[in-house]
């Protein structure tokens, strides 16, 4: 069996994984020089049993199910690969700073709870005790304890590694104009290297997901975009996730500080901005005051694929042989391993172990099926 697989993000990286380790041929196109180089290289690689949601959502189920595989998947890649993708259980303090803030806070909580989610309200004392670098106007917060992290950019690295090891025939610099289709069915792609043949092909293309125009399929994946910065330290400023509703910091390691995010519909515009970069520090200085000593050392942006209802893009299509894997948003890390799995159960076996209904493609293409 052949399978190609559209798009070499973490998503694509780990369906082709999951694909190659039960021995099946895959072909993983890349338009880009190397795999990895938009959204999952540049997130933070926050890891949050809840998804980050604000609201209940068939999401939750599949974020929790991903959130499980993440320790296996981390220690199997780390000694595949032989690389340390500083994964960190290191949990996370979610902040209120305004009294609105702490009246959205009680509305998750309230949500969260009913869902069984492990958490524990904090008073603003309690929160600079577990982290004194907090030193901002804090009214409240919330610690979960299993959130974790780990570095992006070295997940990427060992997928890649441990792809090749597999025999995955990766292509970069490879753009997918068209799926090549007969009547019902997908058996393959063309590509500006020529044409891909294959048993089935999976759409993992991310922000670029709907590239074929000509088939009626609609993927609504559309750029939505995130400024990061980078800043030194001299020694840890926190030792867990800090977030608020309007920045986050993570300590990827000692000496680097990760301060994010903005969430803009500017369509593929990565330029990163005076504005967003003044509004990520004025988000984290609500939180400390002690990023005032610290120097800015770079700074990024990504285009994560979100989707009209926020919810991934996952499995089959109307389309014999068409899978999708795309639309993840925000959750790209955390999902890439269980959506690996889910596509390759379904390629295989025809079943995978969720209910996918809430992710297929199809709520968006009700008309072609009348």
């Amino acid at each position: 069996m052949r399978v190609v697989v559209v798009g070499a993000g973490i998503i694509g990286l780990a369906v082709a994984d999951e694909l190659s380790r039960r021995g099946v041929q895959v072909d993983l196109l890349e338009k880009g020089p190397a795999v990895g180089q938009e959204a999952s290289s540049a997130a933070a690689g926050i890891l949050s049993p809840h998804g980050e949601l604000d609201r209940p959502s068939p999401l939750l189920d599949l974020v929790q199910a991903g959130f499980q595989l993440i320790p296996e998947t981390v220690k199997r890649l780390e000694s595949l690969s032989g690389l340390d993708l500083h994964y960190r259980a290191s949990g996370s303090l979610a902040l209120a700073v305004t009294e609105e803030d702490e009246q959205e806070m009680a509305v998750q909580l309230e949500w969260q709870e009913k869902a069984g989610l492990r958490m524990e309200p904090l008073t603003a004392a309690q929160v600079r005790s577990l982290e004194p670098a907090v030193n901002g106007s804090i009214r409240s917060g919330v610690w979960w304890p299993q959130t974790a992290h780990l570095d992006n950019i070295r997940m990427v690295a060992a997928y890649e590694r441990v792809i090749q090891q597999q025999g995955v025939a990766t292509h970069t610099q490879t753009t997918v104009s068209q799926f090549l289709a007969e009547r019902d069915s997908v058996h393959g792609v063309e590509t500006s290297r020529g044409r891909f043949e294959a048993d089935w092909v999976v759409n993992c293309a991310g922000c670029w997901a709907q590239f074929d125009t000509a088939l009626p399929l609609t993927v609504p994946v559309i750029p939505v975009k995130g400024q990061m910065l980078r800043v030194q330290t001299k020694s840890p400023l926190v030792q867990r996730v800090i977030q608020s509703p309007r920045a986050y910091l993570v300590q990827r390691s000692p000496e680097q500080l990760l301060i994010g995010t903005t969430v803009e519909r500017v369509g593929y515009n990565k330029k990163v901005t005076e504005a967003g970069r003044t509004a990520i520090l004025q988000g984290a200085r609500e939180i400390t005051s002690r990023l005032d000593a610290l120097t800015v050392q770079e700074t990024w942006a990504g285009l994560r694929p979100g989707t009209p209802d926020g919810l991934p893009i996952l499995g089959p299509t109307p389309w014999k042989g068409l899978l999708c894997a795309t639309g993840h948003f925000r959750n790209g890390i955390l999902l890439a391993p269980l959506t690996g799995k889910l596509i390759a159960d379904w390629i295989l076996t025809g079943f995978c172990g969720l209910d996918l209904s809430p992710f297929s493609a199809m709520r968006f293409t009700k008309e072609i099926l009348t």
